[in-house]
């Protein structure tokens, strides 16, 4: 094969493996979503896990982080600044902490 052709294979896999991520993507934060509409609520659900502050607001950082990158990507600004600022928050709590983030 040449070079060009090559290219254009290799372009044509990576934009089928995003089309895929981003289905998943979506897919998981409608779970996430039908999760807390159906009043799940993370914090029950560490305390039997034993899972400290630090790794819950870790996990939520990455719950919003994809949240934000959902809405980001259907064009929802006003709703993805709202994220970014509970990220912050939450950014600014880890920083607190360890010093990690």
């Amino acid at each position: 094969m040449k070079e060009d052709a090559i290219e254009k294979l290799a372009q044509l896999l990576f934009d089928k493996i995003m089309e895929k991520q981003e289905q998943a993507d979506l897919e998981y934060a409608d779970q996430i979503q039908k999760l807390y509409n159906d009043g799940y609520v993370v914090k029950d659900i560490t305390d039997k896990l034993h899972i400290d502050e630090e790794e819950r607001l870790v996990g939520e950082l990455a719950k919003l982080q994809t949240l934000m990158m959902i809405l980001e990507e259907k064009e929802e600004y006003e709703q993805a600044a709202t994220i970014q600022k509970k990220i912050q928050v939450i950014n600014k709590k880890l920083n607190e902490g360890s010093g990690k983030y």
